[in-house]
Order: structure tokens, then sequence, then C-alpha cells
């Protein structure tokens, strides 16, 4: 009973209200977002769209999410994580909406653009929040609670969004997505409102409220840090001067990011047209992908770093991308529910032990002062391998259709497999 009243104790240093709160908003943000990934190319397919434009409707806005993301440190700093992040989800939901009020391509493709600005904004400045909140001696667990909410959204929204659009109407699977974007919005608005209440009320020289840890809104307010950063903390005068390239990417989480480039070549167009493809079959129940995904996610995400801390890098690199490369086969040659469930399998142990075992790397030997870069660099090269994925397949699918597409795009993570055996080092 005493083991049980302190786990209970020590998870509420993580699962502070702030903390509840920014998951539940991170979540519902994500959610809308994943289910706009399946959905709007339904959408824009019974607009008339080719494939070669449904894949630059999610190449454009990629880009402009990882242009905005560069820079969003800077705005983060100078203008608060709450007001960014409130300025995101209301330009992520003004594109939503106009994507239902204007069914036109030329004007979606143009309204991505938009959309993934505020993409970049809205979901930097959630994470930003996130590490600002976590305790720093939690601070990896407390992130790993943190990305168990993209995880969920990423496996079940999906599925939701395409049995809107079979089912209702691919309309409305906008409308839901948006009403799930408001929600986000509404909370972090409450949020922002209840917090400058509480400060506003609390005594001067109050220590505040211990059950509260209030995500800083500038990077002046951030609290000052404890024995274990001053003694993580670099000395000035021993940091070296970073050129203008060093300043935005981290040279040592490149390949790694790299690697999960050419991984992402094949997840774009997972996402971007496994419905299309599916409706091509005759299939209606390709929702069970994304279920048996969510579930194999979910199951093996826990083992990803016993199976790292065994074996080192290598394995798991190989075996992920093998796997992915198998899910990309396999999703070509479906025909039934059965054999897309199949496909969601090998993706699930395939696409996220990937992300896991490449993020990993990227931060594994930077600095403390350096993890931020680290894994911007390796977040921009996640994107792009989304975009160009999206962008490649959509006009591949115009010249060999989907099922060639597939296996063509199963090359790329057969050649990360490659290069994982030659570049990562054995062992731990």
């Amino acid at each position: 009973m005493a083991d049980n009243g302190r786990h209970r104790s020590s998870l509420g240093e993580v699962f502070t209200r702030d903390f509840v709160i920014l998951a539940t908003i991170n979540l519902c943000m994500f959610f809308g977002f994943q289910m706009l990934n399946v959905g709007l190319p339904v959408y824009m397919d019974q607009l008339g769209a080719t494939g070669q434009l449904v894949g630059l409707a999610t190449t454009v806005m990629t880009i402009a999410a990882t242009v905005m993301r560069v820079f969003s440190g800077a705005l983060l700093d100078k203008f608060g994580r709450k007001g960014m992040l409130i300025g995101g989800l209301a330009i992520i939901a003004c594109s939503i909406l106009s994507f239902a009020i204007f069914p036109i391509v030329g004007v979606i493709l143009g309204l991505r653009v938009i959309h993934g600005i505020g993409w970049g904004l809205g979901s930097t400045s959630s994470s930003t929040i996130a590490a600002d909140i976590i305790p720093k001696h939690r601070f990896a667990e407390g992130m790993g609670y943190f990305a168990m909410t993209t995880a969920i959204s990423s496996a079940v929204a999906p599925a939701v969004s395409i049995a809107i659009a079979q089912e209702v109407g691919a309309v409305y699977m906008l409308y839901t997505a948006l009403g799930m974007t408001v929600l986000a919005l509404m909370l972090a608005v409450a949020e922002t409102l209840l917090g400058k209440r509480a400060d506003a009320a609390q005594p001067e020289g109050s220590g505040g409220s211990a059950n509260r840890v209030a995500a800083p809104d500038t990077a002046d307010q951030v609290a000052a840090p404890d024995a274990a950063d001053r003694a993580a903390a670099p000395d000035p005068a021993q940091v070296p001067r970073y050129s203008r390239f060093d300043t935005f990417f981290e040279r040592r989480a490149l390949v790694p990011g790299l690697l999960m480039m050419l991984v992402n070549f094949g997840f774009g167009c997972i996402t971007t047209f496994i419905a299309l493809h599916a409706s091509s079959r005759g299939v209606n129940g390709v929702t069970s992908y994304f279920i048996v995904y969510a579930v194999v996610t979910l199951v093996s995400r826990p083992y990803i770093g016993k199976l790292i801390d065994r074996h080192g890098y290598r394995i798991p690199a190989m075996i992920s991308t093998l796997c992915t490369a198998g899910t990309l086969v396999l999703i070509g040659l479906s025909s039934s529910v059965v054999m897309f469930a199949g496909a969601g399998v090998l993706g699930g142990l395939g696409i996220g032990t990937a992300m896991g075992t490449y993020q990993a790397m990227a931060v594994a030997d930077v600095e403390p002062w350096r993890r931020g870069v680290a894994t911007s660099t390796y977040f921009t090269a996640f994107d792009l391998g989304i975009a160009a994925g999206s962008l490649v397949g959509g006009m591949l699918v115009d010249v060999v259709g989907y099922m060639v597409m597939y296996f063509i795009m199963a090359l790329f993570p057969v050649a990360a497999s490659v290069v994982s055996a030659v570049v990562i080092k054995r062992g731990r």
C-alpha cells in the first residue's frame, strides 16, 4: 500500500492540472490534423483532383510547417508560448473551415500553405510548453506520456476520418476535424485566462499553489534552474561559436534524420493514398489498417527502449525499416480487409519502431543545450520525407497506379535499412 501511495504521488509530479489540460489540447489538435491527413485526399478526389494534386496538397502544407518551425523558436521567446499556441490553433481552425466553404481544388492548395503555417506554430508551441512544465528530474518520462497523445491520435483519427467520409460524406469529416481543433482552441484560451486570473489573485511574494506548475509565457518568465540544471548548463566561455548552419541544425542529428526521411517517403504515401487505393479495390474496411496499427504501436512502443538498450540502434533500425517496406508492399497487394489489417501489423512494428529509434539516435549524443536544435533537425527531415513522398507518390499514381506506386516507394525504407547496416555501429 505504501508503494502504491508513493507511485501515485510520483505520478502527481508529472500529471499536474496544467499538464493534463495541455495533453488534452495536444490530443485534440493532433486528432483534427490526422483526420485531415487521410480524409482531405478523399475530399479532394471527390472534387476531381488528380493524384498529383492530392500529393501536392500534402507537400505544400508540410513545407510551410517545416519553414515555420525554423523560425518558431524566436517567435515563442518574443511573443510567449501560450499566445503562439492560441494563434496557431486559430489559423488551423480557420483553414479547415475554409476547406468546407471553398470546395475548389486550387483554393484548397493555397489554403494548405496557411494551414501548414498554423500547424507548424501550434505543434511547436504545445511541445515547448510541455518541456517547460514537466519537472526536470522526470523529463523523459513526462515527455513520453505527452507523446502518447500524438500516438493515440495518429492511430485512431485516420480510422474515424475514413469512416465519416465513407458513411456520411467527406465534408462532415472536415466539420469533425474543425470541432476537435476548436475544442483545443477553447481549452487553450480558457487555460490562459484562468492562469492570468490566478496570477492576479496571488498575493505578492507568494510561492503559488503547490499543485499548479504554471507554464512560462515568455522566456523571461522561466523559473531559475535548480542545482541539477546548473550543473548541466555549459560554461559560456567553453561553448563554441556556431556557424549560421549550426545555429539552426545539429550535424549529429543529420544521419538519423535523413534515415527517417527515407522511411517517411513511404509513410507519406500511406497516409495520403491508402483510402483512395482501398476504394479503387472496392474495399470499404480500410479502417482495419489503422485499428491494428494503433494496437500494435501502443503495445510495442514501451519495449522499443529496452530493445535499444539490449542491442543498440542497429538491429531495431534494420528490422523497423524492413517492416516498413513490407507494409508498403502488402498495402499495394491488399484487396481485402484482412490484408489491410495484416499490413497494419507490419506498419505498427515498422514505422512506430523507426520513429522511436531514429529520434533517440538524434538526441542521444548531443549536449543538453543542443537537444532542442537536434530535435528540430530531426523533425525537419521527418516532415520533408512526408512532403517529398506524397509528391512523388502522387506523380507515380497518375502514371503507374496505386499498386506499383507502393512497390516503388518500398525501395526507400529498404535503402534506409542498408544505410543503417553500414553507418550504425554494432552493439550499444
